[in-house]
């Protein structure tokens, strides 16, 4: 077993089992989450990505100097190579909305049946059955009614930790949020700072493993599968690939966050009060 790829903002430590899953081992010191993943899964800031991801689940891990100790196995930890960025970014406003656009038509069929992408393709309303689900459904259509710049943190409280699945919908479209606003961040002549404040501030919750997706999106450490979604969206290709690569992980995660990002790409930049 050999460590392919180590995040860039993991801590040293003891850490211990908080949840597994097929392709991903969840560890926490109480305060952070450090994920064994598989190469399906793939690069993120607090992952560690192994080669032959284990069938067995640990109990406990640690990191100490150049060595990951996952139970009693471990492993060396090479020091990582300086990698250069490519500019994720589409500065142009008209051919960013035009790529987003692109975006959900190819997305269109793809997204999960109870996710948020029912606020990209209304007829997704009818997998949404029970009382809960129609209750969900319609708190989610009043709070969205319409995204602006300076009602997105108001929509960031009023997603938090609504929703199913272990990170909640609302959550994940908060993560959405954050990223979108970064985006727009590096492109627009406009400081989103503080509105990236205020929306991070209101999405933070106690779900242990939402509050480390949210920090990430907050300080704009991307996960792999939105990196290379990101960079073929500037390039524009291959963007059905990574788009579905991010709906079909987690529950409807995905699907949220990738709802999140694009009206609220959509929203900003169509919002004629800041134009």
């Amino acid at each position: 077993m050999n460590i392919l790829n180590f995040g860039d903002c993991i801590k040293n430590g003891n850490y211990k089992l908080h949840s597994n899953f097929k392709s991903v081992h969840n560890y926490t010191n109480d305060k952070e989450i450090v994920s064994l993943v598989s190469t399906e899964i793939g690069r993120g800031p607090n992952n560690i990505v192994l080669n032959n991801f284990p069938q067995q689940t640990e109990q406990t891990l640690t990191i100490a100097k150049s060595t990951l100790s996952i139970g009693n196995t471990a492993i060396h930890i090479a020091p990582a190579e300086p990698q250069i960025k490519p500019d994720l970014y589409i500065n142009n406003i008209s051919d960013l909305l035009s790529r987003i656009e692109i975006l959900s038509d190819n997305i269109s069929d793809k997204m999960l049946p109870k996710s948020l992408g029912f606020l990209l393709f209304p007829d997704n309303e009818i997998f949404f059955k029970t009382t809960f689900e129609k209750a969900f459904l319609a708190h989610v259509k009043q709070t969205i009614q319409n995204i602006s710049l300076e009602n997105l943190p108001e929509i960031a409280k009023k997603m938090k930790g609504v929703g199913f699945g272990l990170t909640p919908s609302g959550d994940d479209f908060n993560c959405g949020i954050l990223y979108a606003l970064n985006y727009l961040n590096e492109i627009d002549n406009r400081d989103f700072s503080e509105v990236i404040e205020n929306c991070y501030f209101e999405s933070i919750g106690n779900n242990l493993i939402s509050n480390t997706f949210l920090k990430f999106a907050y300080l704009n450490h991307y996960y792999e599968n939105f990196y290379e979604l990101l960079k073929t969206l500037k390039e524009n290709n291959e963007i059905s690939h990574y788009a579905e690569k991010i709906i079909n992980s987690g529950h409807t995660s995905g699907s949220d966050m990738l709802t999140g990002f694009i009206l609220t790409i959509k929203g900003v930049l169509n919002d004629k009060k800041f134009n």
